[in-house]
Order: structure tokens, then sequence, then C-alpha cells
């Protein structure tokens, strides 16, 4: 007699354990209790908390605020015979908070200097060098405004005359404002973009009250410039502007004229100016014009009528020389 064994499939699907089981029967029951109602609306909950606190983080990182560095540096200045200044505006990357500050330097002549080292990331970093040179050697001014005066060098351009004429890196600037003296270096090329180099070195300001800024968009166009010079309206109705480039910036750097009257602006320069021959003006969000210089003593002529209310750049290619025009009813 042949036997015979019948076989049949217990169960199609792998057995979970006790623990298992008893946590798929604790959340059955839990969906059972709270419905699926209660569960989207706890989803909805959570979704809501995500994105405020979103909003809340990109809020915070653009919106102006106090310098997280400015109580160390205070601290510091008081080993400086002058008073420290801070960029008002980095790039967000830049961390303030952990900025190392080194007062045991000494300057070019053995003068005390202070360093400020911002780190950007674990490779690269942002060095800031102050320091009250014994001999002042920043280019003279006849103008009222001397002693807040800004005269910034591309040190790139200083160490070879061949580069004077090329594209700078903007990697080494250094910049006098009065008596004192800054050297403003990134460890590597190309970190930030030219416009954001020259937002760094227009911003540098007391430590003490600073309200800093880490979008370009945040920080006024007329943040480092003096009070607007006026210009009056001619007997033939025009407003003429001499605007000269020299060292030492633009002259006048913050110019104003009535919307709807016609302007006259000649634009000549005084000594070597680098690529400060080159205009580039705006007199409106979508209108302006370039100009570039042949020699010391060629001068260009722009005529244009403004009819935009508000504030429009004139600056060179490399963003070093910079102005402001505004435009008022």
């Amino acid at each position: 007699m042949t036997l015979r064994v019948k076989t049949r499939v217990i169960a199609e699907y792998p057995v979970y354990g006790s623990s298992s089981a008893a946590k798929m029967s604790v959340l059955h029951k839990a969906i059972l209790r709270f419905g699926w109602k209660g569960w989207l609306a706890c989803g909805l909950v959570v979704l809501l908390l995500s994105l405020a606190g979103g909003f809340l983080f990109w809020n915070n990182s653009s919106t102006p605020g106090e310098a997280p560095e400015a109580e160390r540096v205070l601290a510091a200045q008081v080993e400086m015979p002058f008073q420290v200044l801070i960029p008002a505006y980095l790039p967000r990357g830049i961390d303030r908070e952990r900025v190392e500050i080194d007062t045991s330097l000494t300057g070019p002549a053995g003068e005390p200097m202070i360093q400020l080292t911002y780190p950007i990331g674990r490779k690269y970093s942002l060095v800031i060098q102050e320091w009250l040179p014994l001999v002042d050697d920043s280019v003279p001014s006849t103008t009222a405004t001397a002693s807040l005066m800004r005269i910034v060098r591309c040190r790139c351009c200083e160490q070879s005359t061949e580069l004077a004429t090329e594209e700078c890196i903007l990697g080494d600037m250094e910049i006098a404002i009065g008596p004192l003296h800054i050297i403003v270096r990134f460890s590597a090329e190309n970190l930030v973009t030219a416009q954001q180099w020259q937002t760094i070195l227009d911003t540098l300001g007391p430590a003490a009250n600073q309200q800093v800024f880490s979008s370009l968009s945040d920080v006024p166009l007329t943040y480092s410039v003096p009070p607007a010079v006026e210009i009056p309206i001619s007997a033939d109705g025009v407003q003429e502007i001499d605007l000269v480039i020299t060292p030492g910036g633009y002259e006048p750097p913050h110019v104003s004229v009535l919307k709807g009257v016609p302007v006259k602006l000649i634009f000549r320069q005084l000594g070597y100016v680098g690529c400060g021959n080159e205009l580039l003006l705006q007199w409106g969000k979508s209108q302006g014009t370039t100009v570039l210089l042949a020699s010391e003593s060629d001068k260009k002529v722009i005529e244009f009528t403004p009819n935009e209310l508000g504030d429009f750049p004139y600056n060179c290619p490399h963003l070093i020389y910079r102005g402001v025009l505004t435009v008022r009813e």
C-alpha cells in the first residue's frame, strides 16, 4: 500500500514575531481610535509647523541685526590706539560668531595691529588687519570729508604694473579710512563676487551699535556715502554735474538731481585711476550708459533726463570706485 501525504501552504506571507504583532495591533487600535480625519489633522499641523520654522529661519538669516562679534571686538579695542572697524555686510556662510581676534601682531613699522579672522566653512577664511601707520601715506584731499575719505587700492595691481590694466582678481585689498589702514583678504579667489567684495569694504564701521546684513538687497545704496550735493538748475534749465575721478574716488561721491529736468554730466579724471577711467552710470533701473576716458586730459559729456525716482549707482567696472546719483521730486 502506498501512503500519500497531502501538503498545503500554511501561509503565503512571512509570519511576524509576537512583538511585531503587538506593535501592529497597537497601531491598528490607534488608527481606529483617531480615524483618518484625526491623522490628517495631525499631518497638517506638522506641515504648518515645518513651514513656520523654515520661514523664521530664512527671515532671521536675512533681516539686519546686531553684530554678534561686537562685544569681543570692543573688548580687544581697549588695547588699540584707534577705533576698530568691522564690516556691516558679510555674505551668508561667513561666520561672525566664531571670529578669531589677534592683538599680538604689528604693522609695517611696528605699530599695534589687530587681526580679525572670520571662518568660511572649514577650509577658507576672511582676514581683516587694521593698524594706524606712524607716517600717513594716504592720498591727500582738499574736500571737507577728507577725514572720512575711503581710499581703496587693489594690492594685486600694486604688485605688478602689468596687472594694472588687466582684470583684477580682487583677492587682496587695502583701504585707508582717514589715517587708519586696513587690509582685507580672502584665503582663496572667487569666494565672493565683486559687488560683495566692495560692499564689505564700503560698510566697514565701528563695532558699537553696528547693524549687520547678510543680503546685498538689505544694504542701502547710500549706506557709506556722505549727504548728497544738490545740483542747481542753470539759466538754461539744465542741471550740470562736474564729476571727477581721482585716486581717492569720485568727487562728488553723491549727487542729487530733480526728476524730469535735463542733466549734463561732464566726466574727467585727475591723476592715475586705473579702471576708474571707465564710468558706468545709471539714472534708472534700466537706463544708463558707459563712457571711457582715453587719457588724463580727456573728458566725456553725458546728457540725459532722469524720469525715475530713487538712488542709482555710478562706478568703475571693478566696483572699486562707487558713487550714488539720487533722483528726487
